[in-house]
Parts: C-alpha cells; structure tokens; sequence
C-alpha cells in the first residue's frame, strides 16, 4: 500500500490492459430478472436494455422503444426499435418483449414483478409494436420499464450467460473473482466505447484501494473515509462524487420483538445523532436525513426534518417498552463504513450494540431470507420517484408484486392504501401530496429509520474521462481512456 501511495504505480501495459472497475461484490445474479440489487442492476445493465432508460440525470429517455402513445389512460404503445440485434444475432421484435414482460412478472423466485405491479396485459400487436394494458392508470410506467431487461423470447429458466442488446457482451465469470465483457460489434447505442472491461469484484475497500493507485483499476467504487484522504494524496488518481438518490438507514425486523414496538424504534432513532454519523461515518460527504429519500425525489415531504437526539426521552421510551436495563441490538452491514460512532451513541441511550460486518455476497441472501434482524445500509430512489422505495421496499409484501425487497417484514396497511393510490394518480400536483402523506405515515411508524442522505464517491485514474451518474451505475460505456 505504502509503496503503491509512493509511487502510484504505472499501468503494466496500459495500451492492451481493459478498462477495469474494481466493485465490492460479484452481482447477486447473472439473470436479470432474479435480482433488485442497485450493484447487480449497474453491472448487467452492460448487456441488457429495457424498453425505456435513464441518462446520468434520471431522465427517462427511449431506448429499445423508440417511440410510444397512450389511445386512452390504460393503454400504452410501443414501437420496438428497428435493427437491433441480440447478442447471439437474432433480430429483436415484439415477441421478445412481450415474452420478457411475462417472464418477469411470473417468475417464481424472481425480484422484478415489482416494477410491473399496475400491469394487466402484454401483448404484440405485430413484430414491431407492443401493447401494455394496465389495470388503472399509472402514469410511471415508463420509469418502472427501465428496470425490466428485454431477454431472448426463449431464454432458459435461470439464465446463466447473459444474452442481450446492451453494448456489451458478455466473455467470462470467474465466480467472486471477475467478469470479462467486450464491445458488441453490432449494438445500437454507445458507438465510440472501450473496447474491453474488466469488473473485478473485491470486497475489501483496502485491496480496491491499492488496486487503483498500482493502476490495475480505472475505478474503485465505494471509497471509505480513510480512502478518500489516501487518493487525494496520490498524484495518479482523484476522488469524483456526486450527490445521489440514496439514503442509509437502519432495518429493524418489525415483524419481531422487541422491534415490533414503536417505542423501541423510536428510542434506537432518538439515541442517533445524525450531524455526527455524517462527519464521522460519510466523512462529512452527505447530510442528515428525517425521511427515506432525499430532497430532489420526487414524493419527498419538506416539511419532515431529521429528529434531534434526545438521550433522555430515548432511556424513558426503552423503559416504557420493558427495557429499563437497556436493550441488547445486533447490527449486520456491508464492510466498508466505521460504525463505531453509531455503536458509542446507542449505548449512550443503554443501546448494546453489536456491529456484525459480512461480505455483500453473504449479507444479501441473508437479507432475502428474512435472517437479519438488524441491518444498516442504503437505498436509492434511481428513477428518482418515491414509489421505487413505496412499492417495493414499504409496501406490505404480497400479490401483484408489491413489497419484492420489504426483508423486515413490515406492514402497514393506511400505508400501503396510500402507495397504491400515489401509483393510480394522473394529476401530478396531487400525486405529489399522496407521496408526502406516505413518506408521514412511514417516518412516524419508523419502518425504516432514515439516517443519512449518502453521496456517491470513486477513486478513479486521473487519465480516465468520466462523471458519476445520479442513480450510482458505474457504465463503462461513458467511460473514455484518454490515449486507448
């Protein structure tokens, strides 16, 4: 590390070497439709495109349709883009999409059925046109058709090599170590990108850190503290970051004692002081949050402010719950961020907290199986609307999609009534003031505890052209080398 700071190593064969990004975690699956995971969906959103897409400024943009019109409020049409291929050559056409649609809303143990929750109907009007009949009107649909990947019309059960029309193509995967992927020679979007890329998959922050100043890595996402300061120091490599749709919090199993009563939920929140957890937690990279999504989501409530600790109502709360002796709470997250002041303001309320870090590849089927009791770690909002964390990650869990990554097992049913009323509203204005009076409901009950507003932050090679998007993807195909 000491001799990597010194000299900030050279790029062994710089010319030839691909574009490398060095990730905390493998993704969760090589099957697009098996996962909602923000690192899982940057890394296949290399192969696979949706009907519609979003630019580094979560603006809804056309992408395998180039074009759509509603006849009525109910019914959407899309016109598939001409020439595009899939990977393997095939032609893609509307029997593709509609095969992709179905497939992720009826797959059993598939994660992507949240994003088509309000949908009733797919079906091809010919092998250039779509037609999607939802059960009200949903006016995001477009937003929620970015994260559904078009597949082949035949793709197998669990899809273990990915075959898509993103601008990449997929080479190799070496299970926990890295992917190899190369520049699609007949994609339809992207023209001038690198031609080879590298993700390597390192889950320790010290090891992404060292590989980036050696210069084996472009980019080292997820940077600590401690890295932050390390690459400024280093003349090869700058710290880039960006604001982001994200907020870190804690999940406690609301379906369990004690965290089924609100007055512990409320004495853990009580306990927090946020200014601190962003000073010493973010390095000051963020800011204290009172709601689950930052201000520029949309369905954000300006009128919530983040709590003000209060040691001294936190102890009376514990009490009134039966824990007058205090309460003991284990904490499991990603390894990366130094939690101890977390842990040193918990026990200050007569919090025993134990800090329980496991690798993501580890963490996350944990999380899915509903074996966590307590977890701190964040979540983006990436089309930059409330309902991706309402419906998915609040909603109670259940039919039709809803709650897909509600793990804690929470469940409030004025709440759930009002994110399915948000989702059937036409009228913008008044779309707005459902989100809010959701994102209420939600900070009173403390389903989630909102801690920090995160912004996104990379070590990256300073010869490498490239800004942080918004929604946190990590795309090589706006990344350019200067020189390659």
């Amino acid at each position: 590390m000491l001799l990597a700071l010194a000299g900030c190593g050279p790029r062994a064969v710089a010319p030839t070497r691909p574009l490398t990004i060095a990730h905390f975690s493998a993704p969760q699956s090589l099957d697009p439709h098996r996962h909602d995971e923000a690192l899982t969906h940057s890394i296949l959103g290399h192969f696979y495109d949706g009907l519609t897409g979003f630019d580094g400024e979560a603006r809804i943009r056309p992408a395998l349709a180039q074009s759509w019109e509603n006849p009525d409020d109910l019914t959407w049409r899309f016109h598939i883009r001409p020439g595009v291929v899939f990977h393997d050559g095939r032609p893609l056409e509307a029997a593709d999409v509609v095969a992709s649609l179905e497939r992720a809303r009826s797959l059993q143990q598939g994660m992507a059925a949240g994003y088509l929750v309000e949908v009733a109907q797919v079906r091809a009007l010919d092998p250039h046109t779509v037609e999607i009949v939802t059960r009200r009107p949903y006016p995001i649909l477009l937003n929620k058709l970015a994260f559904v990947a078009i597949v082949p019309r035949d793709a197998p059960v669990k899809i273990e090599r990915p075959i898509g029309t993103g601008p990449y193509q997929f080479v190799s995967y070496q299970s926990g170590v890295g992917m190899d992927l190369e520049a699609f020679p007949r994609r339809w979007r992207a023209p001038d990108i690198e031609p080879r890329v590298r993700m390597l998959f390192v889950p320790d922050s010290a090891e992404r850190l060292a590989k980036l100043l050696s210069g084996e890595a472009d980019v080292a996402t997820d940077l600590s503290v401690a890295d932050v300061a390390r690459v400024n120091e280093a003349p090869c490599c700058t710290v880039r970051s960006r604001s982001g749709l994200g907020v870190a919090y804690l999940q406690l199993r609301t379906s369990q004692h004690p965290f089924d009563d609100l007055r512990v939920r409320r004495a853990i929140s009580l306990a927090l002081d946020r200014e601190a957890l962003v000073r010493r937690v973010l390095g000051g990279q963020g800011s204290p949050a009172g709601q689950m999504v930052p201000p520029q989501v949309f369905g954000y409530a300006p009128d919530i402010s983040p709590p003000a600790r209060d040691l001294a109502q936190a102890r009376q709360l514990l009490a009134a719950a039966g824990f007058k002796d205090g309460l003991d709470l284990e904490i499991e997250f990603r390894p990366g961020p130094d939690l101890s002041e977390l842990q040193t303001e918990l026990a200050e309320a007569g919090i025993r907290c134990r800090l329980v870090p496991r690798p993501w590849s580890e963490l996350y089927p944990r999380l899915l199986a509903g074996q966590v009791t307590g977890y701190y770690g964040g979540w983006q909002c990436p089309t930059g609307d409330a309902s991706d964390l309402l419906d998915q990650k609040v909603h109670s869990k259940g039919a039709e999609g809803y709650g897909a990554s509600n793990f804690n097992g929470y469940s409030n049913p004025r709440l759930d009534r009002l994110i399915e009323q948000s989702a059937a509203t036409l009228d913008m204005t008044e779309r707005r003031r459902t989100l809010e009076s959701a994102m209420h409901v939600l900070s009173d009950d403390l389903g989630l505890i909102p801690l920090m507003v995160m912004a996104n932050v990379y070590g990256v090679r300073r010869d490498l052209e490239w800004q942080p998007r918004s929604d946190h993807r990590v795309c090589a195909w706006e990344m350019r080398r200067r020189g390659s």
